[in-house]
């Protein structure tokens, strides 16, 4: 009891003493406290005390998010019971906030549970010690909602000290209980107020990149109700890096979750104004259609089918955004958010935008309408090559390789003829235009197998009387 005393003491004269040399000397003190064994007790003591405030609560919650982390192996192997009960029951007491302290709180049960094999949570592992949580106490979903968006980003949290075994133990844990997560997620698709809290677990889950067949997730409701918000007029708070507060009604709204085949009626509307959102229900939204288009990237081809049927739902969303771009009463925070999709896109996409995909037919046709939009811009670029300095001759052979690639060797020939007869007679700045590049540049090999001979000498006989 002293010891907390001392730390609330501490604690007051951080944060409120006037003298700097004092407000040193507590912080110094309070690190020093946080490495210690007492630090266990006393945290956990402090954060069940509801006389503690918020100052205390941060600390505190902090403190044992820290020890679970890296101080595990202090505790004797007994210990784990009594910390995860403890652990479960601040989980529910924070359900409503303080938004921090119940953050630190679902640290500290993820950090536990990387740390703890599966079979020690149960049947099910930690998955189904949440599920059946909720299932429990579905009023206290929030807070359930944060541990699963937590769990599966502690896989890559090295601050955790844990051997390399567990943790690739951990991560194949988390890949079995993939299914049952989702499922849990979906059913609380029920509950509007919390549609931004299960979004924002799915992006985390999906991070994981453990293969759930495309061909599921396109027509997954997690993917479908992220893909339907995207153009719903509502998600009008939109921010990537925000700090914007969700306004809801001060009267409890009661909605129904269905678990397991249980239902469940609950009071929604008090927990879910005391949640700050991450960047706003549009924001959560763009990132998991983000998360999904890299979940979707492949960079083989040969990878492309098995990924098609997510990728065909994906892109016509996003590209139906495009009018959102230019629409001057969007929120400029909205525009970035619509911006980095169709930046994601671009990146994962690259090489299937490049090469088309489809049948023969279907590519051929690709390729034909791909080289009609470049061909007039080539056409002129040709054109304009004459006027090429000599020091210039090989951006100039580059330039007509490429050329010939998209308009044929042919037409490519046809317009250096017809701009080598208009030179026959012409001068640029009182000199005789003088078409070196043609004579370094033009070959049967570079340009086009099927060219004839006799065009490119045809062309030599021109260049040859305006050389002199």
């Amino acid at each position: 009891m002293e010891l907390q005393n001392t730390v609330k003491e501490a604690l007051s004269a951080l944060y409120h003493h006037p003298d700097d040399a004092v407000r040193m000397q507590a912080d110094r003190w309070l690190q020093d406290f946080q490495r210690t064994i007492d630090a266990w007790q006393v945290a956990d003591n402090l954060l069940h005390d509801p006389s503690s405030n918020q100052e205390t609560l941060i600390f505190c919650s902090q403190t044992l998010r820290s020890k679970v982390q890296r101080d595990f192996e202090e505790l004797p192997s007994e210990a784990f019971r009594p910390l995860r009960d403890s652990l479960n029951t601040l989980l529910k007491s924070f359900h409503k906030g303080p938004p921090k302290v119940r953050t630190q709180i679902s640290l500290a049960v993820a950090a536990l549970a990387v740390h703890v094999a599966g079979e020690d949570w149960g049947d099910g592992g930690i998955i189904n010690w949440i599920r059946d949580g909720m299932n429990s106490h579905p009023e206290f979903l929030p807070s359930f909602l944060e541990l699963l968006r937590v769990l599966p980003e502690e896989v890559l949290n090295y601050k955790i000290a844990v051997r390399p075994d567990r943790r690739r133990q951990f991560e194949n844990e988390l890949a079995s209980g993939m299914e049952m997560a989702l499922n849990v997620l979906t059913a609380c698709l029920n509950i509007n107020e919390l549609t931004e809290q299960v979004l924002e677990a799915f992006a985390s889950w999906l991070r994981l990149r453990h293969r759930i067949p495309a061909s599921t997730l396109a027509s997954h409701p997690l993917v479908l109700t992220a893909l339907s918000s995207l153009s719903a007029d509502i998600l009008s708070e939109a921010s990537v890096n925000g700090t914007k507060v969700r306004r809801t009604s001060e009267r409890p709204v009661k909605s129904w979750l269905v678990l397991d085949g249980a239902c469940y009626q609950m009071e929604v509307g008090r927990f879910c104004n005391t949640r700050p959102a991450s960047g706003g229900h549009y924001a959560s939204t763009c990132t998991v259609i983000s998360e999904l288009i890299h979940y979707t990237a492949v960079r083989n081809l040969s990878e492309v089918a098995s990924q098609m049927p997510l990728i065909q739902v994906i892109v016509p969303r996003v590209m139906g955004q495009k009018a959102q771009l230019l629409d001057p009463s969007k929120d400029e925070e909205d525009v970035k958010a619509i911006a980095r999709l169709f930046a994601d896109m671009g990146d994962a996409y690259v090489e299937l935008i490049a090469t088309a995909y489809g049948n023969e037919a279907s590519i051929e046709a690709e390729r034909s309408r791909r080289l009609q939009v470049f061909r007039s811009s080539y056409e002129s670029l040709v054109s304009l090559v004459f006027l090429t300095s000599s020091v210039m001759l090989t951006a100039v052979a580059d330039v007509l390789i490429d050329a010939a690639l998209v308009l044929g060797g042919d037409a490519t020939l046809r317009i250096l003829y017809m701009k080598l007869v208009e030179a026959k007679y012409c001068c640029f700045e009182g000199r005789v235009v003088r078409f070196q590049a043609f004579n370094l540049c033009i070959s049967y090999e570079e340009i086009e197998g099927s060219l004839i001979k006799a065009s490119l000498m045809h062309l030599k006989d021109i260049w040859i009387p305006l050389k002199n």
